[in-house]
């Protein structure tokens, strides 16, 4: 598969290396594509291959002792996940599953240190990645800590908007949004209630139901309702 038929964003792991790393890269991976809700990665695998998201996305997802479910980071097209066993040579910390039709890539855990160490953008690159992801976790915390489920409900589709966001455009269209049992395990809190929060955004005009897609009318309304709750 060629670079220029995919579309990566710049903050991503597979939109900051060049294009050397890329031919490297995808000599020794091997792509498959997977379903909504098929698992990339389960916790109990004892692999410990580096997967790479080529189109779609996926998110990272651990079970607590009552059998709840807690999505703490989702992964994007050009993202990658799978590094920290690789590197430390760890079992898995969490179950990866596909939050949509997912086209992803893996490469197995000596090429993949061998390239990190050979190859500095990717090194750099995956610090980036690395440092982005302590700091959405950090502000997960803070967020628990400081907000209650409304707030924290209402920052997660700002991101979300800001994320499909194009240029200037206000209005924003999410195809395939996160259902709202995935927005509750993500704020750390129940479907009744995001249901009820959304429902009362709708009746605002915050939000906006288009088939399976979800709509914001306007971001910059959004995110004003956001910075003044």
């Amino acid at each position: 598969m060629l670079r220029n038929e995919l579309t990566f964003p710049s903050k991503s792991f597979l939109g900051q290396i060049n294009q050397d790393s890329w031919d490297l890269l995808s000599s020794r991976w091997r792509t498959q594509l997977y379903k909504s809700g098929q698992f990339l990665i389960n916790a109990d695998d004892n692999n410990r291959d580096v997967f790479f998201v080529l189109r779609g996305s996926a998110k990272a997802t651990i079970y607590t002792d009552s059998g709840r479910e807690v999505s703490f980071i989702t992964v994007g097209t050009g993202d990658c996940f799978g590094e920290f066993s690789a590197l430390d040579d760890s079992p898995r910390s969490a179950s990866v599953v596909a939050a949509e039709e997912c086209l992803a890539a893996r490469i197995d855990q000596a090429n993949y240190i061998q390239l990190m160490k050979s190859h500095s953008d990717m090194t750099f690159s995956l610090l980036n990645i690395l440092i982005g992801h302590l700091r959405d976790l950090s502000k997960r915390v803070v967020d628990f800590n400081a907000k209650n489920a409304d707030e924290r409900l209402h920052d997660a589709l700002l991101e979300l908007a800001e994320k499909y966001q194009r240029g200037d455009e206000d209005s924003v269209l999410i195809p395939r949004p996160p259902t709202q049992s995935e927005l509750a395990a993500f704020i750390f809190s129940s479907r009744e209630s995001v249901a009820r929060e959304m429902g009362r955004m709708r009746k605002m005009g915050l939000l906006a139901r288009q088939k399976r897609a979800l709509e914001i009318p306007s971001v910059e309304t959004l995110r004003a309702f956001v910075h003044s709750s």
